[in-house]
């Protein structure tokens, strides 16, 4: 990643939870659905979006945005919650190692997941199933989708750990990582401090 403020997010990603935090600093908002879930245990996920949006179960639109997504970037694929017919699996997932990418995020159903586990490549969807996609013609990269009723638009930043799925606009990333920063040293100082439930209660939203 090139962008300071990219370095700087992804550095506390390895800490585990930063997507409560983003969570927080976005006035406790701005994650997909719980329908949204690592594939494997333990995946977490960082970079802006090249979005992706599927016809029926056309996946050929996948393939399209992994040959032109630069390196460090996520997918999110809107297949409108299609789960039916998987838009990721072990073909995608190696295409995509190849080109650097940082993960993957699915409106939609996932397929070898034991293949994907093994790679150690970071997929988050709604679904697994063995049915494999349909190649096409049909399908859009670069344009606004909104998986799981989240509008997420190109170079948006994704956030994603064990605990869900974040998109923060891309126009309030370097606010949102200001305050991300703080959060973190203030609740790291406060739990220095104290073990009071009472002074550990969250208080209202900003």
């Amino acid at each position: 990643m090139t962008d300071p403020a990219l370095r700087a997010f992804a550095a506390l990603l390895p800490d585990g939870d930063l997507s409560c935090a983003v969570s927080d600093a976005l006035e406790r908002g701005g994650a997909l659905s719980a329908a949204f879930r690592p594939v494997w245990p333990g995946a977490r996920l960082l970079g802006p979006a090249v979005t992706v949006r599927t016809f029926g179960t056309d996946l050929s639109a996948v393939f399209s945005a992994i040959d032109t997504a630069p390196a460090g970037s996520v997918l999110v694929i809107d297949s409108h919650g299609v789960t039916n017919s998987a838009f990721w699996g072990e073909r995608t997932t190696r295409a995509a190692q190849a080109r650097g990418l940082a993960g993957a995020v699915i409106d939609g159903g996932c397929r070898d997941v034991s293949a994907v586990r093994r790679l150690q490549f970071p997929v988050f969807s709604t679904a697994v199933t063995p049915n494999a996609g349909l190649g096409g013609a049909h399908g859009a990269v670069n344009v606004p989708v909104a998986p799981g009723g989240q509008p997420v638009l190109p170079g948006d930043l994704v956030v994603a750990d064990e605990n869900g799925v974040v998109i923060v606009p891309r126009a309030r990333i370097p606010g949102v990582l200001a305050a991300v920063e703080a959060l973190l040293a203030a609740e790291q100082a406060l739990l220095a401090r104290t073990a009071s439930a009472a002074d550990l209660q969250p208080g209202p939203a900003e």
